[in-house]
């Protein structure tokens, strides 16, 4: 089934899921009414509403009752309240669950009772612009083809890899831009230093190093 035919719930309406609203509402791969967010707050799910006419909610219930993936986009510590409150009914099956919660162990989500099918996911800042790259991981419940959906839905953020759950919290540090700004910051530093006005020496620097990164990939 292609991602066109999913509904797709996401539990918490910051940041993170503005940010994947807005690549997947740009890359046509789902429309708005195939998207549910649920949040307390109701100024939140108006704007997200009035930006990506998406369905909103302030329970979480009815959020993921005719979702077929759900996106867990709340802080580490909201996920226990959330889980709580959502075995109070039964869990449905075929529901894959897409944390992005930091931190939090897939096994967290057994206390939902019968096996789930569920993804730890982890996009880097650049995935705001599609250009990111996002460490996956499986547990043994999820089927092929929800695989296949769920890298679909995550290329629109930018490359994927697959990864076993251990290695997710290195990844981090790893995809992190911090050390990349940091580097670009100090060429510019040291070219200012040396003379050149600050924006040569950020246009310099910048294409020094995005050329850099393109000729790398001709190897």
């Amino acid at each position: 089934m292609a991602l066109k035919q999913r509904t797709i719930a996401f539990i918490g309406g910051g940041h993170i899921t503005s940010i994947i609203l807005e690549n997947l509402t740009r890359s046509g791969k789902t429309a708005g009414k195939q998207l549910v967010v649920s949040d307390p707050d109701l100024k939140k799910l108006e704007s997200l509403q009035n930006k990506f006419a998406v369905q909103t909610t302030e329970s979480n219930q009815q959020a993921l009752g005719a979702a077929d993936f759900i996106f867990f986009n709340v802080l580490p510590q909201v996920v226990g309240p959330v889980l709580n409150e959502l075995r109070e009914q039964k869990f449905p099956k075929d529901k894959v669950i897409i944390s992005l919660a930091a931190g939090i162990p897939i096994r967290t989500y057994a206390v939902l009772g019968d096996p789930i099918p569920v993804v730890r996911a982890l996009p880097n800042p650049p995935s705001q612009i599609g250009r990111g790259i996002a460490a996956l991981a499986f547990n043994r419940y999820v089927t092929e083809t929800q695989k296949i959906d769920v890298i679909e839905l995550f290329s629109c953020l930018g490359e994927y890899v697959i990864l076993q759950e251990d290695k997710i919290n290195a990844v981090t540090a790893l995809s992190s831009p911090v050390t990349t700004h940091l580097f670009f910051q100090a060429i510019i530093d040291t070219a200012v230093r040396l003379g050149i006005d600050r924006e040569t020496s950020t246009k310099i620097a910048y294409h020094t190093i995005t050329g850099s990164m393109e000729l790398w990939n001709t190897r």
